[in-house]
Formats: structure tokens, C-alpha cells, sequence
């Protein structure tokens, strides 16, 4: 049976389970859709990463089933992806999950959108491109809620094992504790790629990367001038492996993350000193690593000024330019997305 012939089969499972197992409860039914549309054009020295223009539509019709309390809900959909001037509309983006919530604990379990995640982990650790073409995750997360901060460990099932793939799994944590105006937290995963089942190549080895970045900060904001600023800073460590010398590479070095916001402005700054990442190099990128690529220099200095141009309840549409500096030169990008949210309830 076709992957295609599955959903409609999986989403009609999806809603009579619902209805069997909640026929004694009140329940609500909703609907509706993303559009998210995105231009990223990238230009100057590419000595870390290709310069490219990443462009496409992405269009997301959803269908959820919860109990008028929401402490359960079921959400089943599907992920359409069109870039512009191609003819392909990438179909690999079926979306069904499961929520529970309550005043503390939220649990997700099936493929949702990464958007769900209380915290998304930022460009070093998840890089852009990927939020781009891969925004589901396929697993689990766990959620715990706190007056004071959070704490969110996940699982992110990538790639079965098969006779041409490399079983691909990323098992990872985020916390941020808040007292007053001072914060501290930890971000990170363990990331496993294994082997295909079919024969062995000449440079097939099982690799894993562990990425952790503890931090300290401040949290200040004056809501009258419609200004806050998040100041974290720290290390950001990297124990990297591949079996075919079973030698751990340690990379480690300090990292400053700011966010700045006043009204529709906004500036981000990202600067790292210390041992060069992924030691590998760009030959796995996207396999062996998930973070930004320029962290292969010894320093590094990403720097994002943004506008948002429209802001409604259902729209968001805003531009940036970005700017990464390292040893090797400059790159810089012209970003401008596009995001359209429309739900309706119907009983």
C-alpha cells in the first residue's frame, strides 16, 4: 500500500479511536491551516556553507478532535510543500499527534509541528535550513511546567534503518529557570547515525555527537517603552565520534546569545570563541551535525537585525538581515517570511 493511500486510511483511524474512546465526554471538533512563506538568499564568502537561495510555500490544512477542556486533544493533517520555480510539490509531511495537558505536565506523542516545542533550540544547535524543510518532529516530548521555568526532554525519530538509510534518531533536553531578573538553564541532544542494512562502504561508520550549551542570563523589560532584552551566556560543548577510530573529539568554547526587542525592532547577536565544532566537517552536514556550519571556526559572530513589518492575531510577516562573520570572511542573508494561521471551531 502507498504511503499516499495511508493517510486518508490513518486520519479516518484517527477519528473513529477518538470518538470510541471519549463517546462519555464532551468533545469539540476544529479546523484550519498554515501558510508559511519564506525567502532566504545568502551571499558572500562560502568557505563554511554553500551560499544558496532558499524560497518555497509551505501549506499545512489541519483537522483536531478535544475534550472541551483540552486536557486531551487529536490533531491530524498534512504538510504541503511547493518551492518556487520547480514543479515538485514535496509530499513527505503528514502531521497526527496527540496532546495532553494539564496546569503542569503537556506530553506530544506522533509527528508535530517543531513549533510546539515550549523553547525552539536556537540556530547553533538547530540551524535554519532545517526548520525550513524538516519543521515536523517524529517522536515524543515531555513537558514540565513550572512558575519559575520549564524543563522539556524529547525524542526525534528521523530515519528508520533500511537497506539505503542510516537509522537517524536525536534524544534532547531543554530548561531555563527564572529568579527575578537572573536565569539559568541547559540546552542540548545526544545525536545518533547508524548504519543501513545493506553492505558496508569504505567510510560507513556509526556516528554520535552530544551537543550541550549550560548557560547563565538576565531577563529585562520595561513594558511601557515596549522593550526586553534575553542575555545568555556560557559553553557550548561537543563530544563528537566516529567508530572507525572510536576517538572522542571535545570541542568546547564560550558562547554569548542576546535577543533584543523594542516595539517592531529587533536585534540578535550570537558570538562564539573557542575550539573549532564539528570536527567532521561539512561532509556530514545534516547527518553527522544539525547546527550552524560556521561553528567549524574557531570564532564566530552571527548577527540578525529584524523588522516585523505586519502583525495581526493570524498574521506575521517580518524581514531580516543576518550577518555571519569568521575567519574565513563574510556571509550574509535577506530573509523575509510569511506566516498565516486560520482555525475555526465547529461544535
Amino acid at each position: 500500500m502507498t504511503r499516499n493511500r495511508m493517510i486518508p486510511i490513518a486520519l479516518i483511524a484517527l477519528v473513529l479511536s477518538w470518538v470510541v474512546c471519549n463517546d462519555s465526554r464532551a468533545q469539540h471538533i476544529g479546523a484550519g491551516f498554515d501558510v508559511f512563506s519564506f525567502f532566504d538568499n545568502s551571499e558572500g564568502n562560502d568557505s563554511y556553507r554553500d551560499t544558496r537561495t532558499h524560497t518555497a510555500l509551505r501549506f499545512t490544512p489541519r483537522l483536531g478532535f478535544a475534550t472541551n477542556d483540552s486536557t486531551h486533544q487529536v490533531v491530524g493533517g498534512y504538510n504541503f510543500l511547493y518551492e518556487y520555480g520547480t514543479k515538485n510539490i514535496d509530499l513527505n509531511g503528514l502531521v497526527m499527534y496527540y496532546k495532553y495537558q494539564n496546569k503542569k505536565l503537556r506530553v506530544l506523542f506522533g509527528s508535530f509541528p517543531r513549533t510546539l516545542m515550549y523553547e525552539e533550540m536556537p540556530e547553533y544547535l538547530i540551524c535554519d535550513s532545517i526548520r525550513y524543510y524538516r519543521p515536523q518532529m517524529t517522536g515524543f516530548s515531555f513537558l514540565y511546567t513550572h512558575k519559575n521555568g520549564h524543563l522539556e526532554a524529547f525524542c526525534d525519530w528521523i530515519q528508520k534503518r533500511t537497506e539505503n538509510e542510516r537509522e537517524q534518531f536525536m534524544a534532547g533536553l531543554t530548561t531555563r529557570f527564572r529568579f527575578n531578573k537572573f536565569q539559568l538553564g541547559v540546552e542540548g541532544y545526544l545525536y545518533h547515525y547508524a548504519l543501513e542494512e545493506g553492505p558496508l562502504g569504505e567510510q560507513h561508520y556509526i556516528h554520535e555527537t552530544l551537543t550541550a550549551h549550560p548557560y547563565v542570563g538576565l531577563l529585562l523589560s520595561n513594558e511601557k517603552a515596549k522593550f526586553w532584552t534575553d542575555i545568555r551566556t556560557g559553553v557550548l560543548f561537543q563530544a563528537d565520534r566516529d567508530r572507525s577510530d572510536f576517538q572522542w573529539h571535545t570541542p568546547f568554547g564560550f558562547i554569548l546569545d542576546a535577543d533584543a526587542h523594542l516595539r517592531r525592532f529587533s536585534l540578535h547577536e550570537t558570538f562564539y570563541a573557542g575550539k573549532r565544532q564539528q570536527v567532521f566537517g561539512n561532509q556530514g552536514f545534516g547527518h553527522y551535525y544539525w547546527g550552524d556550519t560556521f561553528l567549524q571556526s574557531p570564532w564566530y559572530s552571527r548577527t540578525d537585525i529584524g523588522y516585523l513589518i505586519v502583525s495581526g492575531k493570524n498574521i506575521k510577516l517580518d524581514t531580516k538581515l543576518i550577518f555571519n562573520f569568521t575567519d574565513k570572511g563574510m556571509q550574509w542573508h535577506q530573509v523575509l517570511t510569511l506566516l498565516y494561521k486560520f482555525d475555526i471551531k465547529f461544535m
